[in-house]
């Protein structure tokens, strides 16, 4: 498995980190948004959007890092 982040800046609420989980072929098959300034986590199970789009712009994330923000860790 492959874990990337994003991040982008919300008025009034700080920096909403998104999360992909993709596979050996960068197929993404959960996504989570977290806002740690107010403690907002969306979880995607399914995401519509499959591929990453403009991957090069993605940092790394660790797999500790999603699965704990998921809730499996």
């Amino acid at each position: 498995m492959f874990y990337f982040k994003s991040a982008q800046f919300v008025p009034g609420k700080g920096d909403a980190w998104t999360y992909y989980e993709c596979d050996d072929n960068k197929k993404v098959l959960r996504q989570l948004t977290h806002i740690p300034g107010s403690g907002e986590l969306t979880r995607v199970p399914d995401p519509i959007v499959k591929r990453l789009i403009r991957p090069e712009l993605l940092q790394d994330a660790g797999a500790e890092e999603f699965l704990t923000l998921w809730g499996e860790g």
